[in-house]
């Protein structure tokens, strides 16, 4: 049996195809290694995923929580607006009632007091009359002669 150049050429080709089976072996197996191939990176990627959908479930959970409780909340200032709202027109209503009897009692008051002025003027004026007459009396009764009789009780008494 001879060798043909073709069977030459037969067994390189399959030489070669094995050689290149043997390096495509080797990257497949470099690729699927889950130390540092690309079998570490999709295992990394489906675990950073997983903690994400896990982050994302927690975070959602939270939100609903803090919306509940922001519309509670938001409910609860409502109400206390309306109540505020209700108290600063009733003190205003006060207030207003307030003033108007402060102003009636001053009104009042400052007719009492110009009533009680009036009064005390026309008594003033009623005593110095009588302190006048009074005066005028003493000194008639100081000038004029003392009866016998008056003189006669007072040694008696004395």
């Amino acid at each position: 049996m001879s060798i043909q150049p073709t069977d030459v050429a037969i067994f390189l080709v399959s030489f070669a195809a094995c050689i290149y089976c043997f390096v495509l072996s080797k990257r497949l197996k470099a690729l699927q290694d889950t130390k540092d191939g690309l079998g570490a990176t999709i295992t990394a990627l489906s675990t950073s995923i997983t903690q994400m959908s896990s982050t994302t479930q927690d975070t959602r959970v939270r939100v609903e929580s803090m919306a509940t409780r922001l519309a509670h909340l938001i409910a609860e200032a409502e109400k206390t607006c309306q109540k505020l709202e209700a108290t600063i027109a009733s003190v205003d209503t006060a207030k207003a009632s307030a003033t108007d009897e402060v102003h009636a009692a001053q009104m009042d008051l400052y007719v009492m007091m110009r009533t009680v002025l009036d009064q005390s003027k026309e008594r003033v004026a009623e005593m110095t009359g009588l302190m006048r007459q009074m005066r005028i009396m003493s000194e008639e009764a100081a000038t004029a002669p003392v009866p016998a009789s008056v003189l006669a009780a007072r040694s008696r008494s004395a």
